[in-house]
């Protein structure tokens, strides 16, 4: 299998930067000296399309399949049509009609399992790849390279002296690319990954100094980061995280809407738990840049989040 390290997050670099946005900082004085990752700007609405595209730089196939909350989904539909390569994507039966309709809409092939969470439509997927290739949301060497791997690398070439990257944390292929760039070219930055309390799977596996590859979720709207960890990414984690803390569902909302209200950006509830992380005050640090990690809020749920905390 191939080692996840620097080298192979500067091996997958020049195919992501020719396929995707390099998304800007934007400055958020209203939470102090913190900076924006906006990857809600990326081509599809989050930053998962850059694993996607490390991912068939590197590995060929004529067919991929996935499991998805739905932005993993989104990237890999989006690379296919790209690539010209055939994809199925299998994704809970709650997730957000924003993220289905995207899906669709590149050509995809969209089953929902039979279930609500995560965890389930994973291994209701896995029993139906056949002869395609499997592409890990998460659990994939390529993936966190070219997901945290290439996002860190745009930061560490914009921001200066920072202290901390602060970023949602599902399954862990996000933040352990951080973490393997930022231990290179970012020394003095802590990486520090945000759970939600809904579904603290990072959180809970680090507590208990163990993998917890399951979970029992309660309803979040932080759908993107719901979910358990991979035996390989909680390990990453232990070299590459510093910390994993967790946010409330109601200091999520918040951060919704006090991103669309200082910022006019929509932006849905995982990436809103970085950004929770700091005004619930979980995150002590100088000058730190949030990862605003994705933008695919359903316009109903946007709406409601708005009309009560604006």
């Amino acid at each position: 299998m191939t080692a996840v390290d620097f080298e192979l997050v500067e091996r997958v670099a020049p195919a992501v930067r020719a396929r995707v946005k390099r998304t800007p900082l934007v400055r958020a004085e209203w939470l102090g000296d913190v900076w924006l990752k906006c990857e809600n700007l990326q081509i599809t609405g989050s930053f998962k399309v850059r694993g996607a595209f490390a991912k068939l730089s590197e590995v060929k196939a004529a067919e991929v399949v996935a499991a998805s909350a739905g932005n993993h989904g989104l990237g890999l539909a989006h690379a296919c049509r790209e690539l010209g390569v055939k994809c199925r994507v299998i994704v809970p039966r709650t997730i957000p009609e924003v993220k289905e309709r995207k899906i669709r809409a590149l050509g995809a092939e969209l089953e929902k399992a039979p279930f609500d969470t995560y965890d389930d439509t994973e291994e209701y997927a896995k029993a139906r790849v056949g002869g395609a290739l499997w592409v890990s949301p998460f659990d994939d060497p390529h993936i966190i390279a070219g997901n945290g791997g290439t996002t860190a690398l745009e930061i560490a070439e914009e921001a200066e002296e920072i202290d901390a990257i602060v970023a949602p944390c599902g399954g862990g292929g996000l933040v352990n690319g951080l973490g393997i760039v930022a231990r290179r070219l970012l020394p003095g930055a802590r990486v520090i990954g945000v759970n939600s309390e809904a579904s603290p799977g990072m959180w809970l596996s680090r507590r208990d100094g163990r993998a917890h590859l399951r979970i029992e979720s309660k309803p979040t709207i932080a759908e993107g980061i719901e979910g358990g960890v991979a035996e390989g990414t909680y390990r990453l984690g232990l070299k590459y995280i510093d910390d994993v803390v967790c946010v409330s569902e109601e200091g999520i909302a918040r951060a919704v809407a006090e991103v669309h209200r200082r910022h006019g950006m929509a932006v849905e509830g995982s990436a809103a738990a970085a950004v929770a992380a700091l005004m619930e005050g979980r995150v002590k640090a100088r000058r730190p840049v949030v990862v605003l990690s994705g933008a695919n809020i359903d316009e109903a749920r946007l709406a409601s989040i708005l009309r009560a905390h604006c």
